[in-house]
């Protein structure tokens, strides 16, 4: 994909989250997208992640170019644009990238103001978030969990980031910049990062793999910590505990009220202990002071270790420029 970029100048994007333009990690993705007047999909279904490619999302007279091994993608996006998909093709998003790198070259080919424009939208975080910091007592801000996430992964470049979870799940992939990261993809499903992060580990003996949970993903697969022990797989696993349910409950919040939300409670449970229990490295953290030398002391046990991270209820980001 970068070597697509340089060769092209034109922005190569990956969009692998259910959120799709609401993805935190894209930063205000969205506000370029809807300029775009071309959009080329490698792989990439037409799909809810891009609201179908309908305006305002996409502006009415976008055109299409498709790349897909998937037949039956190919066919959705025709029927849906019609006259504005101006290719498609059956192929693998891989080789198609290998296809065209290997054509002759634009020497004269720059790079334009559009791919500047985009790299800003994508790199864009809002201002306040530098700033913020929960306080002295906590709970802990979201924000400030995925500072101590960068610090630890700043000294080990090579570490691997998983993410899972409603709205916390959200949060590092868009405060944390790492070279390695997995997420629950498009499906959207909660609770496999324990598992995800057990084969990673797996995969890569040595470097420090790092999952980042809500309480209620983490409920699905906790007895996995065994399967971590007995394997000598030293995980180490943040759990963020609002002790609810949070993204059920900011919805019912955001369509009902407070004082109808329902059903999405959970205990401040000390899920640390699970960890001891199993044979693990438990850490309690209430402040965020203390965020840094417990994932350093959860790294240097040598186990697998669960963080747990008494955690500020509020929505997942969805990033955009103030106009």
């Amino acid at each position: 994909m970068r070597q697509l970029e340089q060769m092209t100048c034109v922005p190569v994007v990956g969009m692998e989250s259910p959120r799709g333009i609401n993805d935190p990690s894209l930063g205000a993705f969205a506000e370029v997208l809807a300029q775009a007047d071309l959009i080329v999909l490698l792989g990439k279904a037409l799909d809810f992640t891009l609201r179908f490619g309908n305006a305002p999302h996409v502006a009415a007279d976008c055109s299409w170019i498709v790349i897909d091994p998937d037949p039956n993608l190919l066919a959705r996006a025709a029927k849906s644009k019609k006259e504005r998909v101006l290719l498609s093709a059956l192929a693998g998003p891989s080789e198609a990238i290998h296809t065209m790198l290997a054509r002759p070259r634009d020497s004269d080919r720059r790079p334009d103001a559009w791919l500047e424009e985009t790299k800003a939208a994508l790199s864009y975080r809002p201002a306040q978030w530098s700033g913020l910091e929960s306080g002295a007592d906590g709970p802990v801000h979201p924000v400030e969990l995925g500072r101590a996430l960068q610090a630890f992964f700043d000294r080990h470049p090579e570490a691997t980031l998983v993410c899972d979870g409603g709205e916390i799940g959200q949060w590092p992939q868009a405060t944390v910049s790492v070279k390695k990261r997995l997420i629950n993809g498009v499906a959207g499903s909660i609770g496999p990062s324990l598992p995800f992060a057990l084969a990673a580990q797996a995969a890569n003996p040595g470097q420090p793999v790092v999952a980042v949970m809500g309480d209620g993903a983490f409920g699905f697969h906790m007895a996995e910590f065994d399967t971590a022990v007995r394997y000598g797989l030293p995980v180490i696993v943040v759990v963020g505990n609002d002790a609810k349910w949070n993204a059920e409950y900011q919805i019912q919040l955001r369509d009902y009220g407070k004082s109808r939300a329902h059903g999405c409670a959970l205990l401040p449970s000390r899920y640390e202990k699970v960890a001891e229990a199993l044979g693990g490295h438990g850490e309690y953290v209430t402040k965020a002071t203390n965020l840094g030398s417990a994932l350093e002391r959860a790294f240097q046990s040598g186990k697998p270790a669960c963080i747990n991270v008494v955690l500020e209820s509020v929505a997942s980001p969805v990033v955009r420029r103030e106009q």
